[in-house]
């Protein structure tokens, strides 16, 4: 009988239910008044003609002052703490001006009202007006809600954020119990907003006590490396973990509660992404036309994101994938105010490239476009030479011969002793790059030609992540190549910021000094084992791991050796000692020459008839000779 009450209530228009509401308020307030007095002789008042009169001059005073104040607009469903405060300071005017009706009246000849009364008045008009809003608020919650399990949650973090969404929680539902901890260890025992503050080490035992399957992570203070720790412990005890991002600036009295989102695999790796400096990002590329090659790309199009923010005059892309490129130029084709131009063509194109960067006036270049799927270059070795490399080298003589100032190569980790004809391709084209910038200096250009290497990227196109995502899609099994296999990540934002910052300490001199072609290497944070990174992909998706332990779990973990060309572990430099530092805390540089004796012209020359032949033998040979492919380091 209750719940159709309140459900047609609810059901009512909301001009509707504002009379209710103001109709309840009357009643309210003349209540107080009466009760009031009821009190102070301690029995049921019976009014005369002009006690009638003041209890009649309260709601006539009072529901102005409450219209006034807003209360009216409020929802009730919503009331929270600003309503109370709203309903305080409107009551205690309301009382204020009561009492001077009162006081008017006693000198027209009215009978005396006690101070007590006045008092009393005040207590009982903002007890009873603000204690019928909570207890409609949570009749509303109560039985207008479907029929659902209260949900216990757990909030870790007692900060700011914590609080915020505590209260947005509770204040949903009633059917949501939320239990809060915090690392702080003044906070313990605490009570903040109804909620006790809770010690970590007593989680096991809340966990199971209050039956919580779910928990939200807040901690906007604590480093990468800890809130891992956190969401690890909570995911082993069986919690679904979701988080709030840690670079998330809440603005004041601003619920939070939109802002949290499942935990990724990149808030798993504990790197602390360092903000672009914008210096960096702007010295090469604002009010400049900027080409991007491989524009389609993982790499490419994140660039191409970040460059049409920064204010580029001009941006071409260039991809030899119609579909790739479409996209990219469909997503930018929103941004107001960005020149953009897209070009369908391959980097091996000599012609093409010096036609777009004579055309366009090209002033930075960053070369994106390769081959980087290791066993398919490894299947396909003459196509990974062409595009890697000579394609390298055809964009990187076209920008010589143009009025390109900047030209940044997109190398990788698996150009550093290479195992695989993909990471010699690079290697080979790194060679390219540090002979077009010793020309460079040579002949007296103002122009910089560096490369830029790093590891793996979340989510980029033949990454293990979006690979081991659809195999746990799919019930698995997952496939590991081994067991120790070790690889670096970052996130594939940070990177491309990384990519242009790097572009602009080449043209600097102490980043430059004597050595032309420098090699500019990205901290990765530390490697990866790509085993620990499956588990944490079968944990995120509420899911376990079978094995000799477990063998009831969801999903399995099958090795199945490495592939042609693959590295147990990736490097990011042939010696430590050659990487120095920059001005940016996650860049340093490299000296890396040339092998003793090597001809760059001959080299690529030589490159060329191979590509010819397609003589797979001496093609091996060449890049064993030429970027030291297949040889240990000492």
């Amino acid at each position: 009988m209750m719940r159709k009450v309140i459900n047609w209530l609810a059901a009512r228009s909301r001009r509707s239910k504002q009379y209710i509401l103001i109709i309840m308020d009357i009643v309210l307030f003349a209540s107080a008044v009466w009760l009031a007095y009821s009190i102070r002789y301690n029995a049921l008042y019976d009014p005369d003609i002009n006690q009638v009169l003041l209890i009649i001059a309260a709601p006539a005073i009072g529901i102005p002052i409450m219209y006034a104040f807003g209360l009216y607009t409020s929802i009730t469903r919503y009331v929270g703490e600003h309503a109370l405060w709203t309903i305080f300071k409107a009551v205690a005017l309301t009382a204020v001006f009561w009492a001077v009706v009162a006081y008017v009246a006693r000198l027209e000849g009215s009978t005396l009202v006690p101070r007590t009364v006045l008092v009393l008045f005040w207590l009982l008009s903002l007890l009873l007006i603000s204690g019928f809003r909570y207890v409609s608020r949570w009749v509303i919650l109560e039985f207008t809600q479907e029929e659902t399990q209260r949900r216990n949650i757990l909030v870790y973090g007692a900060g700011d954020a914590g609080r915020q969404i505590a209260a947005t929680l509770k204040q949903n539902s009633n059917r949501i119990m939320i239990h809060q901890v915090d690392d702080d260890p003044t906070m313990w025992g605490a009570t903040i907003g109804g909620i006790k503050i809770r010690n970590p080490a007593d989680l096991e035992r809340l966990i199971e006590k209050k039956d919580i399957s779910e928990a939200i992570v807040t901690m906007r203070s604590a480093n990468s490396a800890r809130r891992v720790e956190v969401v690890e412990r909570l995911s082993r005890l069986g919690l679904r973990v979701r988080i709030l991002p840690a670079f998330v600036d809440i603005a004041d009295g601003k619920h939070t509660v939109d802002l949290i989102r499942d935990v990724e695999i990149g808030d798993l790796l504990g790197r602390d992404a360092v903000p672009p400096d914008p210096d960096l990002m702007q010295a090469n590329t604002r009010n400049k036309v900027v080409l991007v090659t491989g524009a389609g790309g993982s790499i490419g199009s994140e660039l191409c994101r970040q460059l049409s923010a920064v204010g580029v005059s001009r941006l071409i892309m260039l991809d030899s994938s119609e579909f790739a490129l479409y996209q990219i130029d469909r997503e930018l084709a929103s941004q107001s105010g960005l020149e953009r131009v897209a070009v369908l063509g391959s980097v091996d194109d000599p012609a093409l490239m010096r036609r777009v960067m004579r055309e366009h006036a090209v002033k930075t270049v960053f070369h994106a476009a390769a081959y980087k799927h290791v066993p398919l270059v490894e299947a396909n070795p003459f196509e990974g030479i062409k595009n890697n490399v000579l394609g390298t080298s055809t964009v990187a003589s076209a920008a010589y011969d143009s009025d390109v100032e900047v030209f940044v190569l997109i190398s990788t980790d698996k150009a550093v002793r290479p195992s695989s004809i993909m990471g010699a391709s690079k290697r080979v084209a790194e060679l390219i790059v540090q002979d077009f910038a010793e020309k460079a200096q040579k002949d007296g250009k103002e122009k910089v030609f560096c490369a830029v290497r790093f590891g793996n990227v979340i989510g980029s196109s033949g990454s293990v992540i979006p690979l081991f995502k659809e195999q746990i899609r799919k019930g698995g099994p997952i496939t590991l190549t081994h067991s120790e296999t070790t690889r670096y990540f970052m996130s594939i934002e940070e990177a491309a910021q990384l990519v242009i910052q790097a572009g602009s300490l080449a043209r600097r001199n102490d980043a430059r000094e004597d050595f032309p072609g420098r090699i500019f290497l990205l901290d990765m944070g530390n490697a990866v084992r790509i085993r620990d990174l499956a588990i944490k992909m079968v944990q995120l998706s509420n899911l376990t791991v079978s094995d000799a332990s477990n063998p009831t779990g969801d999903i399995a973990i099958h090795e199945i050796g490495l592939r042609p060309g693959e590295k147990l572990h990736e490097e990011l430099y042939f010696s430590v000692e050659a990487a120095k530092p920059t001005s940016h805390q996650k860049i340093t540089v490299a000296a890396e020459s040339a092998p003793e004796g090597l001809d760059i012209e001959e080299m690529f020359r030589e490159l060329q008839d191979l590509t010819v032949s397609e003589d797979r033998e001496r093609l091996l040979e060449f890049l064993r000779r030429v970027a030291g492919m297949g040889l240990e380091a000492e």
